[in-house]
């Protein structure tokens, strides 16, 4: 008896920011074409047996200048919805121009399918809610498109939480005693 092996699901890859920073004539094609950098690609993923995976829109800080409290800045809402816009658009942007290659998958049975015709099963993800505002319109918005995991923070604050800073060297427990 043969058993198949299981599919592989990445549980977060960064691939759109790097195509956003590649400066790429045609970063989506790049990534379905196949490139020598990065750390995922269309035909690399086939290739490596992974069926699908997270990918995060992550917006970077304006600087790498920390604050006195070890903090990276936090980008703008405006500035991060803008960005997290863009990366969302590459992703369908590569959806469709994939032939079938990659689906933008909403539901679990979405990714049952993908996987079973042979497509990259994508989770759109967001890593740090710095582009969605209190009035938590941008994140009907963003459901609506395809989102459907969100890490509130990284490691710097925003208006829903804050995450752990970069401060070395030091314990992760940076709450109040």
């Amino acid at each position: 008896m043969s058993h198949s092996p299981l599919p592989v699901f990445d549980g977060h890859n960064d691939v759109l920011l790097r195509l956003r920073r590649s400066g790429a004539k045609h970063p989506v094609r790049s990534f379905l074409d196949g490139e020598a950098v990065g750390h995922i690609d269309l035909p690399r993923a086939c290739a490596g047996g992974i069926a699908g995976g997270l990918c995060a829109i992550y917006v970077s800080s304006p600087s790498m200048e920390k604050d006195d409290n070890g903090d990276f800045p936090t980008p703008a809402q405006p500035q991060a919805l803008n960005e997290t816009l863009a990366m969302a658009r590459m992703l369908f942007d590569i959806e469709t121009q994939s032939d079938r290659g990659l689906k933008v998958c909403r539901t679990a049975a979405e990714i049952r399918q993908s996987i079973s015709q042979g497509a990259f099963a994508a989770v759109l993800h967001i890593e740090g809610a710095e582009a969605i505002g209190s009035d938590l319109d941008a994140l009907h918005v963003l459901h609506h498109a395809g989102l459907r995991t969100l890490g509130p923070v990284w490691s710097r604050p925003n208006i829903f939480a804050y995450g752990v800073p970069f401060r070395f060297p030091s314990s992760p427990d940076i709450g109040r005693a």
